[in-house]
């Protein structure tokens, strides 16, 4: 194949498979986009190409892919978003040329069905590590589209990429059968391949239309600050003027049935203690709000630190206290309820953004934290926790999953808050990092996801948007849109029902995971059974 060709082909590809991450455009091009480089696969090894060729050909494309679909990253760091468009690229080209080698060695059957498998895999693998960074996952393009898609209920976000990676074998098969001119076949798979996208899509539209949303009633006023990450958020405004505007919105907006107020990611950034909250100025001043207002319970983000004698078992993240010698301090991007009780709950951000909010195995490379990104705010590795804390209302009725921006992004992580009895979700992010792009866009789709996946509502707050309401089928009732200052009003159900999805988790992911290291295994044992023969 000429030279100039394989290049449009590759370039094809990138652009298929990074297309349906804009609003604009749907998600069905997925359903193609592998099939040129399934079909350059099929070339280089009856031209006998080296794994060198193909691994870098292909990288090519997915790097293309990745930067044409998140380039948005480059808004809050050049180098970062460089960085994720390279690591995502790399490891999806392991992916691709491991199923290729599969396939060399044993032909297209077993070698596209290693394709399908090893790849969930990669998503598996890309949703639970260290350096998780599961944005492309095939299964979230569908984000915008719900009404196809309402069978995440019991697959998951993986569901759709098998779905979509299905589909592209079949679109192969078909085209590969028109240039051998083999029509029969051709037929055959044209058949198929629209009965395998057609089917889910089918069952999907039924769903969607015979869900009734379950549960009690929840009214909540959610706060859109509309505070500028870059000019006024960590540097322009004081804490104080900020948490002035979001109670002047609050008290414009809230009626005497409001059970909850919703404010963003870090909208609290007065460094609270947890060991004396009730202590805080700032603290005191949304105290004295919800008294005011007794029905109502404030969930906020917030910046918290803990303090650890240094004789006690701490985490890898703790950090000298410059203040007090012979004591640690650990730092948290978390989520704070506040209500009459005065029993505050605190939950800490536990999915961090990696070169941000955390460096990789800190246990190994804690002197890494200072090449940490500085976007304001919480940065360096941050403080986690195991569980998914659950914020329980005092009379019972509602149980709040307080998810923290990227958290949302993860499926089965979420499937954890549901599983200890939220029956509502919560997103408080702020998305003003990546200016008016597809970024922000792309991330109120997965809470749809999520929505899905849950069957549970969610009352999503965002910093400078979009903040909304979600229900139970993933549909956005409404919306306050990008860099507006003020609230929504809206009511959703808490429903205490429990999907496949939320008590199985992602378990395409682990038969994928499993499938694919047969596949290792009996190709690395090839590769044994020829060098011992030579």
């Amino acid at each position: 194949m000429h030279k100039a060709v394989r290049i449009l082909v590759l370039v094809l590809a990138g652009v298929l498979l990074a297309s349906p991450w804009y609003e604009a455009v749907p998600a069905w091009p997925l359903f193609i986009g592998f099939v040129p480089l399934l079909y350059l696969g099929d070339k280089w090894i009856k031209e006998n190409r080296r794994w060198r060729y193909t691994f870098f050909s292909v990288f090519l494309a997915f790097f293309m892919w990745s930067a044409i679909a998140t380039w948005w990253i480059c808004h809050a760091t050049v180098g970062g978003g460089i960085f994720a468009f390279f690591v995502t690229a790399f490891l999806m080209a392991i992916a691709f040329q491991l199923s290729h080698s599969v396939r060399k060695r044993f032909g297209d059957r077993m070698g596209l069905i290693a394709f399908v498998a090893i790849w969930i895999a990669y998503e598996q693998f890309f949703h639970n590590s260290e350096v998780a960074w599961p944005w492309l996952t095939l299964g979230n393009a569908f984000g915008q589209e719900v009404k196809v898609i309402q069978w995440y209920e019991f697959t998951g976000v993986l569901g759709g990429s098998l779905w979509v990676l299905i589909g592209n074998v079949a679109a192969y098969y078909a085209v590969d059968s028109y240039l051998k001119k083999e029509s029969r076949w051709c037929w055959f798979y044209v058949v198929l391949f629209a009965v395998l996208i057609a089917a889910p899509a089918i069952y999907s539209l039924s769903l969607f239309h015979s869900y009734k949303e379950k549960g009690s009633v929840a009214k909540i006023l959610v706060i859109q600050p509309n505070i500028d990450p870059y000019g006024e958020k960590f540097s322009g405004m004081t804490n104080d003027q900020q948490v002035d505007l979001m109670l002047d919105i609050a008290e414009q907006g809230v009626t005497a049935d409001v059970d909850y107020v919703v404010t963003p990611e870090t909208a609290i950034d007065d460094r609270i203690w947890e060991s004396s909250i009730d202590q805080n100025f700032t603290i005191a001043r949304f105290r004295n709000f919800v008294d005011s207002h007794p029905r109502v319970k404030w969930v906020s983000g917030a910046t918290t630190l803990r303090l650890y004698d240094v004789r006690d078992t701490v985490p890898p993240t703790a950090r000298k206290y410059p203040m007090q010698e012979g004591y640690l301090y650990d730092r948290f991007n978390s989520a704070i309820q506040i209500d009459t009780t005065g029993d505050y709950q605190v939950y800490h951000k536990s999915k961090l953004v990696v070169g941000v909010e955390m460096m990789p195995y800190p246990k190994y490379f804690k002197m890494l934290e200072r090449l940490s990104i500085d976007l304001g705010g919480v940065v360096g590795s941050l403080g986690t926790q195991q569980n998914r804390g659950v914020f329980v209302s005092h009379d019972k009725q509602f149980a709040v999953a307080p998810v923290i921006c990227y958290e949302s992004v993860f499926g089965e992580y979420l499937a954890g808050y549901i599983r200890n009895g939220a029956n509502l979700i919560f997103v408080v992010t702020n998305d003003g990092w990546w200016k008016d792009t597809p970024g922000y866009r792309q991330h109120l789709s997965y809470s749809s996801i999520r929505a899905i996946e849950m069957r549970r509502s969610i009352a999503r707050s965002a910093n400078t948007g979009i903040s909304a309401f979600i229900n139970q089928r993933g549909e956005v009732l409404d919306s306050l849109g990008w860099w507006k200052r003020g609230s929504i009003l809206g009511t959703i159900k808490a429903n205490t029902q429990l999907t496949f999805y939320a008590v199985y988790g992602d378990f395409i992911g682990r038969i994928a995971t499993l499938v694919s290291a047969l596949f290792l295994l009996l190709l690395l044992s090839r590769v044994l059974m020829r060098k011992k023969s030579s």
